[in-house]
């Protein structure tokens, strides 16, 4: 009986030897694939840094051939290849990062209306607007952009100098600044060109107090951010503009036009927001004189050049925007602008013109949005013209793509003086978008 517990006692420790042996050998394997494993990362990381290695060694070549034709700028109007370092290679093609970026966008617009009188694009199909848009970093400091407009006008086609902008930022205390033509920051639609906006045209008093298309005058800009407790985004913007534009104003050059922008941002909810901005302008009024003595021997209308009344014109703003976004990419927005002056009478017989606009936006789909405007406007001129006071416009858009879309938009006008009939319009408009058109954040 011993002996056979001794044999059982015998054959299960060899089993269990024999079980730990192939426990052993397996562990022993499945180390082995392990360390092949790392073998390969290891590999694989020793080429993805061979190749980081390659890209530095071009990058620094490059540097080094920007740096040469900085050095022999002005002394030859060619680069001698000969004098490259050894290991640069063919500039062929190198050039291509120094082009500028590139687009066109166009707008086509037709307008049916009421009025008899044969004005510019009344029933008309036309080119409305043309835009080459040209822009491009200057160096890491700086950047310049360019768009010129062209548009298709009854009398004769024009060119204009819409906005061509040199942008600096890093500047001490974190200002930014900009010199050249640009949109004065005033409210939202201003800034926009007409293909940015939700509807066909520019509000009323926006055309009214800034002009047709808004006001775009030469002049410089600072910007910054200001710092408060509350940690709030709180952007301030102040401009020096060349005072030959916007029939609030003299309409003179060198009677300047200042104006500030203060603008802040809430997060309301993570799907709500609201910004809140507000404008303040001032300039000079510069009456019509009798001053003037023409061939006939007459008196004539003649402005005043030394800057009568001035800044006798205070132009004050507020806008405020809320969007909301839903589910499925809708969007609804509700934007308002108020504008209301102080100034004299000399100019224009209203003294305290003002008026204001709410549009609502809604997009119901990534392909459609619709949306109504109202207009009230108090205008500069009331007496013997005809000049809108109450305007109600809705519309709604298709939206193609991003680089096309269509506006169908119906427009009812109430004029400012009561013995002139009221105004119907519609208009139908296409924008359509090739290249790079990038307008800056504003």
């Amino acid at each position: 009986m011993r002996i056979f517990s001794a044999i059982c006692f015998s054959i299960f420790f060899l089993l269990l030897l024999s079980r730990n042996s192939y426990a052993n050998e397996a562990m022993l394997q499945s180390l082995q694939e392990s360390l092949q494993d790392l073998q390969r990362s290891v590999k694989t990381l020793e080429s993805t840094v061979e190749s980081q290695n390659e890209v530095i060694r071009q990058q620094g070549t490059q540097i080094e051939i920007l740096q040469h034709s900085q050095q022999t700028l002005g002394q030859s109007s060619a680069l001698s290849t000969a004098s490259l370092p050894a290991e640069a290679p063919k500039a062929a093609g190198l050039s291509q990062g120094f082009n500028p970026d590139i687009g066109v966008t166009g707008t086509v617009q037709t307008k049916l209306t009421q009025d008899k009188i044969d004005g510019e694009g009344n029933n008309a199909i036309a080119l409305k607007e043309l835009e080459l848009d040209f822009a491009h970093v200057v160096d890491p400091f700086s950047r310049l952009d360019a768009i010129i407009g062209f548009n298709d006008n009854i009398e004769a086609q024009n060119v204009d100098i819409e906005e061509a902008y040199y942008t600096r930022w890093g500047l001490p205390l974190g200002f930014t600044a900009q010199l050249g033509k640009f949109r004065s920051k005033i409210g939202k639609e201003n800034l926009r060109h007409l293909h940015q906006l939700d509807t066909a045209d520019y509000p009323l008093v926006i055309q009214d107090f800034f002009g047709e298309e808004g006001l775009a005058s030469s002049g410089a800009r600072l910007q910054n951010n200001i710092p408060n407790p509350w940690d709030i985004p709180l952007e301030i913007t102040g401009e020096v503009l060349r005072g030959n534009n916007g029939p609030s104003f003299s309409g003179i050059s060198r009677r300047p036009i200042f104006n500030s922008h203060l603008k802040t941002f809430f997060e309301l909810t993570k799907d709500t927001n609201l910004e809140l901005g507000w404008t303040t302008l001032f300039g000079d009024e510069n009456p019509p004189q009798f001053s003037q003595v023409d061939k006939s021997g007459e008196d004539v209308n003649a402005p005043a050049s030394d800057g009568r009344n001035k800044y006798g014109v205070k132009v004050y703003g507020a806008d405020a925007t809320f969007k909301w976004f839903l589910p499925e990419e809708k969007v609804v927005k509700f934007q308002n602008e108020l504008y209301f002056q102080s100034r004299g009478n000399l100019v224009h017989p209203n003294e305290d013109p003002w008026g204001f606009y709410s549009l609502l936006d809604y997009k119901f789909s990534p392909k459609f949005s619709t949306g109504l405007r109202f207009d009230y406007l108090e205008p500069l001129d009331v007496i013997g013209q005809h000049r809108r006071t109450v305007g109600i416009s809705p519309y709604i858009t298709f939206w193609q793509s991003e680089f096309a879309d269509f506006k169908l938009q119906y427009e009812h006008l109430e004029p400012a003086n009561g013995d002139d009939k009221s105004d119907n319009m519609i208009f139908l408009q296409v924008d359509f978008l090739i290249g790079a058109h990038k307008h800056p954040v504003q």
